[in-house]
């Protein structure tokens, strides 16, 4: 994965002085006049993270609070994180939200984050067993180097109309019962939750090389042999839902904001965790190695965790976040669903993302696409 990274770092770093080479001259900034009163410096907060985690209500909340301006950058995924980081060692950029299971191996690789300074964080606004948790797992070389921020699973959507049974296990997505209704991603989550229904342990298999490889060469055999049940993989959320309201797609696996948001409105969809439990993820906050204003950052993590503005990104989102009390302060249909969904003895069997060594995310990778070039059996 490294090798992929850099070469997209590469990539980044090439552009940025190709652009450079075509600008016109920057006009000097003129010298103030004598005696004239010194400018006072705007501070301005820069972030990298992903869409719907820095709303413009919280935004222009935040600033008319601090007078710190906000410059968010979205990003499509973790590579992509990595690679605008790496490329600069995180000059241009203060705060970002990778994905846990991105954040020491990252930092192992390319040093582009910062330890955290508990001591400037508002720990009450957080919820205790995710705090501990994420600042354990985040670590590298002894220090923490992330705070938790917003966390969802994965696991599968059901029309209970037309597959009211459905949904006991992962397995069900390869039901011929089901031919030609069912979709799922061509990615990692898939990737897991087919290796735990197959009664395999990639997180206990990641610790090496050839047992993580062989645990996904039999997830992509699986999922090759599944291949004739599928009537698409999907991409993204529109394409998901899109397909789930035509009713061409019965079964499928989904992130649970998707299903929540259908299931608000429409009684057919259902988000259900099989008896192998749900897929989940955090996404953090990290600071910059490069950042310019660290305080900025940390005032911006102690506002957005304050559960009032906490509840403003769940509704926004669907997600759920580790402000105490946020969830309670969102949308009640929300609320209702995710309780019944994901009761406690449910929250229990989630298989957490685990962190991902260079050599996994390579393997994962070459799996992924074997399964799309496929044909089907």
């Amino acid at each position: 994965m490294k090798s992929k990274i850099n070469a997209i770092v590469m990539a980044v770093l090439i552009m940025g002085l190709v652009l450079a080479a075509c600008a016109p001259g920057a006009t000097p900034t003129p010298a103030p006049e004598e005696g004239a009163p010194a400018q006072k410096s705007e501070r301005v907060l820069r972030m990298l993270t992903w869409e719907g985690y820095a709303p413009e209500e919280l935004v222009n909340k935040f600033t008319d609070a601090t007078g710190i301006k906000v410059e968010v950058t979205y990003i499509g995924d973790n590579n992509e994180l990595i690679a605008k980081m790496a490329a600069t060692n995180g000059v241009g950029y203060d705060l970002v939200s990778p994905t846990l299971n991105y954040v020491s191996t990252a930092q192992d690789e390319f040093g582009i984050y910062q330890p955290i300074d508990i001591s400037k964080v508002k720990t009450d606004q957080f919820t205790k067993a995710y705090l501990d948790s994420i600042l354990e797992q985040s670590k590298f070389e002894g220090k923490s180097y992330a705070l938790p921020f917003v966390w969802g699973t994965t696991a599968m959507v059901v029309n209970v109309e037309k597959a009211p049974d459905a949904g006991q296990s992962y397995l069900d997505l390869c039901d011929p019962q089901y031919e030609g209704r069912v979709s799922y991603r061509a990615k990692y989550d898939t990737l897991y939750m087919f290796a735990y229904a197959l009664g395999l342990d990639p997180a206990e298999a990641v610790k090496d090389e050839e047992s993580y490889r062989q645990v996904m060469n039999q997830v992509r055999d699986k999922l090759i042999e599944c291949k004739p049940i599928v009537r698409t993989y999907w991409d993204s959320r529109q394409q998901l839902e899109e397909l789930l309201t035509s009713e061409e797609v019965w079964v499928a696996t989904s992130w649970d904001a998707i299903a929540w948001t259908l299931a608000k409105d429409d009684a057919r969809f259902k988000y259900v965790v099989p008896k192998e439990g749900a897929v989940g993820w955090f996404d953090t906050f990290a600071i910059s190695a490069g950042a310019e204003d660290v305080d900025a950052a940390y005032e911006w993590i102690n506002f957005v965790m304050d559960p009032h503005n906490a509840a403003v990104i769940v509704n926004n989102t669907g997600y759920q976040t580790a402000s105490e009390g946020s969830a309670e302060l969102a949308s009640p249909e929300i609320a209702k669903l995710v309780a019944e969904s994901l009761p406690p003895e449910k929250m229990e069997t989630i298989k957490w993302y685990f962190p991902l060594p260079s050599y996994a995310t390579d393997i994962q990778a070459d799996v992924e696409e074997q399964i799309k070039a496929a044909q089907s059996k």
